[in-house]
């Protein structure tokens, strides 16, 4: 068993999957099992995956039908043998101590998931004019659940991200991403805090984030974009049930409208028939979450937004 399965999810990126493994290949912490999930690409990355596993017995390539983010990281999790755990997205780069370093920080202090600072690059690799970082609030290590309110903080990225981490397989056990939908991190950054004894959280950066204008994140408004809403609603009930402090219960009703409203401003920007039903469906998702913390325009806006009739045109404001 090695120590840490590392799962790359690759879908369509010929272009930059190379750098990635090759990122990989040169760390310095060398017990891992690499695991390739070709998640039905239709460009050479399949080839190109099979081609580096033929190269290095410590990967593992396995190619599926398309299930999306979410499938491909399940399906890795499902063969993955080590005893800690990391995400990778193949359009990434990640530093040579990326491994090792989190790898110590989890075995020295205990802590059964390890954060790294992120830096975000061009997408050709290149730095930005201006460094972009996404670093910790404070480092140290720190029960999970007090970590919660970060999640809500300009820092937000740096706890909910799945790939600039390494997680105990235990965190695993019974948690899978949800299929077919986007913004997954959201919808299981919560359950993972709420597991951890320990988490320690480092202010290196070991890994690059590429802006790369064709990834999920950066394309015109979808109805899936939605999806990110219904976590923070899931994320809402499952803090009901788990008893947290009522503070954190309020400012994650709060982050529910306020990112719900937000995408209605957007949907009245460039409204579709799609757009339309994915936003009534989330409206009644929120039925049960309270208007709390909100400002009195934001409330107005949520009350307006719950009255309207969607199902005939949505054109009122």
């Amino acid at each position: 068993m090695a120590a840490i399965s590392v799962i790359l999810p690759v879908y369509n990126v010929a272009p930059w999957l190379m750098p990635c493994l090759e990122s990989l290949r040169d760390q310095t912490f060398r017990d891992y099992q690499l695991i390739l999930v070709d998640d039905g690409s239709t460009d050479e990355s399949g080839a190109l995956c099979d081609a580096w596993a033929a190269g290095d017995p410590r990967c593992l390539v396995i190619h599926q039908k398309n299930k999306g983010l979410s499938g491909a990281r399940n399906t890795g999790l499902g063969a993955a043998r080590g005893e800690y755990i990391a995400f990778v997205d193949t359009d990434d780069l990640v530093l040579p101590q990326y491994l090792e370093l989190l790898y110590n920080a989890c075995e020295t202090t205990g802590a059964e998931m390890a954060i790294c600072g992120v830096e975000d690059v061009a997408e050709d690799g290149s730095p930005l004019p201006r460094p972009v970082l996404t670093l910790p609030g404070k480092a140290g290590v720190f029960p999970g659940p007090r970590l919660l309110e970060t999640f809500y903080t300009p820092q937000s990225t740096y706890y909910t991200v799945a790939w600039n981490k390494l997680y105990h397989r235990s965190l695993w056990e019974e948690l899978r991403y949800p299929l077919g939908k986007i913004h997954e991190d959201d919808a299981v950054a919560h359950r993972l805090f709420l597991e951890c004894d320990r988490v320690a959280c480092l202010e290196q950066v070991l890994y690059y984030y590429r802006l790369r204008q064709g990834s999920i994140c950066r394309t015109r408004l979808k109805p899936s974009a939605f999806d990110g809403v219904d976590a923070l609603v899931d994320r809402y009930h499952y803090f009901a049930a788990h008893g947290v402090a009522s503070s954190l219960l309020d400012r994650t009703a709060q982050a529910c409208w306020q990112r719900f409203l937000q995408l209605c401003g957007q949907v009245k920007a460039q409204p579709s028939p799609e757009l339309w039903a994915r936003l009534e469906t989330c409206r009644t998702n929120l039925a049960g979450v309270p208007l709390t913390g909100l400002s009195l325009g934001e409330k107005a806006a949520a009350l307006r937004w719950g009255k309207l009739p969607l199902g005939r045109k949505g054109t009122d404001s």
